[in-house]
């Protein structure tokens, strides 16, 4: 790539990562992480064990246990042993974490909506399809 392409990329990182106000330290104005948020929203899409989460989000595996144990001290998230294997746990969203979901989802809803309200409908579609194509596009395999 050219230094010219390079910083352009970068420079929509930025736009993006400001936009969605993704450096704040709270997420969506809530009491959450933006990293909280994110993996109370995938346990309930079904990653639903710690090594699922690290492949996932690429993190750290000290770190994402320091926020599993956070999330289920504030009871937002359980760990169930494995039948078959007892070193495993099943994390699962509690009912204030399905809450505590809920929560964000809604705000992160009315944030796109915000983000869209001067976007003519026409546009929006057209928009949503350049995304997808930058996610087909960077996925590594």
């Amino acid at each position: 790539m050219e230094k010219e392409e390079i910083y352009n990329v970068r420079e929509f990182d930025r736009f993006y990562t400001n936009i969605l106000q993704l450096t704040d330290k709270y997420h969506l104005h809530t009491k959450f992480t933006i990293l909280e948020s994110r993996i109370l929203l995938e346990i309930d899409r079904g990653v639903n064990t710690a090594n699922q989460l690290l492949n996932l989000l690429k993190l750290d595996k000290g770190y994402i246990s320091r926020v599993l144990k956070k999330l289920e001290t504030e009871g937002l998230l359980f760990k169930t042993a494995d039948q078959n294997d007892l070193r495993v746990k099943f994390l699962q969203l509690t009912p204030a974490g399905h809450e505590a979901l809920d929560e964000i989802n809604r705000r992160a809803d009315k944030q796109i909506q915000e983000l869209f309200k001067n976007v003519e409908k026409s546009e929006i579609k057209p928009i949503i399809n350049a995304m997808k194509k930058i996610q087909t596009e960077l996925v590594s395999d």
